[in-house]
């Protein structure tokens, strides 16, 4: 009989263990989660929060002009052609922007986010990885990639990179 009561204790635990962990995962899979929420993704989070964030995980930064280029197995890859800004007092904004004769290449990450001005606009957007290849894609078919009329602001970024991936692009207005 001790025996019996023995098993019958044993076969209880182990139905309420998986009732426990059944529970357990069930409200696991409820859709509500108990991490911490991604902040909005706004221009003041990329440039501010988000930048910061990546150059403590060690990024590198660029300041250039960018173009975008499609691979053979369809992956964007972006050109940057390094700049700098030189103070001149001489000069009507008190700066010049420099060519450091700089070239690189970098695949465009997945997770990508960017600023980008559209338009006319002299306020940024934020924008994800295919909203954001697409408005630099529609900007070289509206002005061509060597029209002297096509604003260079649409051009002029901060690139983010993690080890060889872009994560990060920030566009710079400069009227």
């Amino acid at each position: 009989m001790k025996k019996a009561k023995r098993i019958l204790t044993k076969q209880l635990l182990i139905t309420l263990c998986t009732a426990v962990c059944a529970a357990v995962f069930a409200a696991g899979c409820t859709g509500e989660q108990n991490t911490i929420d991604e902040p909005e993704i706004t221009v003041y989070y990329l440039t501010g929060e988000y930048a910061a964030q990546l150059i403590r995980d060690g990024a590198e930064v660029f300041f250039g002009t960018i173009d975008l280029v499609e691979d053979t197995d369809g992956e964007i890859m972006v050109d940057i052609r390094e700049k700098e800004f030189v103070e001149d007092a001489n000069h009507p904004q008190g700066f010049y922007i420099a060519d450091r004769n700089l070239e690189s290449t970098y695949y465009l990450s997945p997770e990508a986010r960017a600023t980008f001005f559209t338009g006319d606009s002299s306020s940024a957007k934020a924008m994800g990885y295919y909203e954001f290849v697409d408005a630099v894609w529609q900007e070289l078919l509206e002005f061509g990639a060597d029209d002297p009329g096509a604003p260079e602001h649409y051009r002029l970024y901060d690139i983010y990179i993690m080890g060889d991936e872009i994560q990060l692009l920030i566009a710079r207005y400069f009227s």
